[in-house]
């Protein structure tokens, strides 16, 4: 054989590091095809499983890449692994790792080099041989790659530790390496989002003064200069949450990463901040349409959070929060003619949610003039080839239809009209 399986398979009992790899469904069909292909005293018999195996290690792998190159698979594992290594050295730690660790790195990543350089010829060859009756089959059967994107000095990946703690400590680890926008589930875990809306801020036209706020108080925060958390209020469609966005899109190759929470899953925000305190990025809190009832129990977690809790906001977090509402509470004109003895303490009590973001950027509806405008510009971008009165005409037809305007309906008027 020209691979040695024996020893490949041994060498992957000595994971310690990145022995969490093991669970990753490449990794599994691969170790026990090497487990089968080690034992030298295999019967015919065990070949049918070790053709499953390795067939699940080709349909697993082209689902993860698109190349089918094992070499790039193998090498993203360990860039995007976390494990105790790789958070340290996330958190700029590396100089207080102990020699005996780095070493057993070194001899981890090298172990999984050396499976990256297998061959499906090889494991085919090994699979097949002493088989003829399989030798029939031999050209249905899957193939995978073994080029490699990170060429060069690379090849040897063992000898460029460092190239490995610049990245963990410039990306962070797992799916923070991987993805920058995230939403919170059911359960109060991260989720990364796939398919982020790429909105930027030259897609948004006028509000220049309010973009200008909340880009200026990102850099501040980003550079490690005072900040404060944000509420961006008022009317609808007016593009609040798309200015949130476009930040986030903005500095994203500068290690920023969005975290949407919805309104009814703040009773996680605590659980959530206190884990993200010891990262090394830097997080945009994101809660869309923040509106609450007087009784939710939601108002008086962030109202801590903000101002007034035991344990302090992170300094790696900052919330950007949107309302339609100034006070963001829903009040009731029963509750404002309560019997409390004291209800202007109660009111005051309501009102004060808003009041405990540092920052708060008006957005409000366009008038017709700058309406116009906005879909004007909106059009250039799109090469949208219409004369400005047809354009005019029929972008105010649009909104009187609609019964408001807003950057949001000059946009579906774009796009309900200009379809390509």
């Amino acid at each position: 054989m020209s691979k040695d399986f024996v020893l490949l398979y041994n060498l992957s009992q000595t994971l310690t590091i990145f022995a969490n790899l093991k669970n990753d469904k490449v990794f599994y069909n691969l170790l026990h095809l090497l487990e089968i292909l080690s034992k030298k005293d295999a019967k015919e018999q065990i070949y049918p499983e070790a053709l499953q195996f390795y067939s699940d290690l080709c349909s697993e792998l082209y689902k993860q890449d698109k190349s089918a190159s094992l070499p790039n698979y193998l090498y993203d594992l360990v860039l995007y692994n976390e494990n105790s290594f790789s958070i340290l050295c996330a958190k700029n730690k590396f100089h207080e790792i102990s020699a005996h660790i780095i070493n057993a790195v070194k001899n981890d990543i090298k172990t999984i080099r050396l499976f990256s350089e297998i061959t499906c010829d090889e494991l085919l060859s090994e699979i097949l041989k002493n088989n003829p009756k399989l030798e029939k089959i031999k050209n249905n059967l899957p193939t995978y790659s073994n080029s490699f994107k990170h060429y060069g000095k690379k090849d040897i990946w063992e000898n460029y530790l460092s190239d490995f703690v610049r990245f963990y400590n410039k990306n962070g680890v797992g799916d923070f390496a991987k993805y920058y926008s995230f939403r919170v589930n059911g359960d109060g875990i991260l989720e990364p989002v796939l398919h982020p809306d790429k909105v930027k801020l030259e897609n948004l036209k006028l509000y220049e003064a309010q973009k200008q706020k909340a880009n200026d108080n990102i850099v501040a925060f980003m550079s490690n200069n005072p900040y404060n958390n944000v509420l961006l209020y008022g009317d609808r469609g007016t593009g609040k949450s798309s200015c949130v966005k476009a930040l986030a899109n903005e500095y994203a190759e500068l290690g920023l990463k969005i975290i949407q929470l919805e309104k009814t899953k703040v009773k996680y925000l605590g659980s959530i901040l206190d884990k993200l305190a010891d990262n090394p990025l830097r997080f945009i809190i994101f809660i869309d349409d923040l509106t609450f009832n007087e009784d939710d129990d939601n108002m008086a977690t962030l109202k801590a959070v903000l101002e007034g809790s035991l344990s302090s906001q992170p300094d790696n977090t900052v919330i950007y929060a949107t309302s339609n509402r100034r006070h963001i509470v829903k009040e009731t004109f029963t509750a404002r003619e309560g019997d409390e003895i004291h209800r202007e303490d109660t009111i005051d009590e309501i009102m004060s949610l808003s009041d405990r973001f540092g920052l708060m950027i008006t957005y409000q509806m366009p008038s017709k003039e700058n309406f116009i405008e906005i879909t004007k510009q909106l059009a250039k971008d799109r090469g949208i080839d219409v004369s400005p009165e047809e354009l005019e005409t029929g972008a105010e037809k649009f909104a009187l239809a609609k019964g408001y305007r807003s950057p949001r309906i000059a946009k579906q008027y774009l796009d309900l009209t200009f379809k390509k």
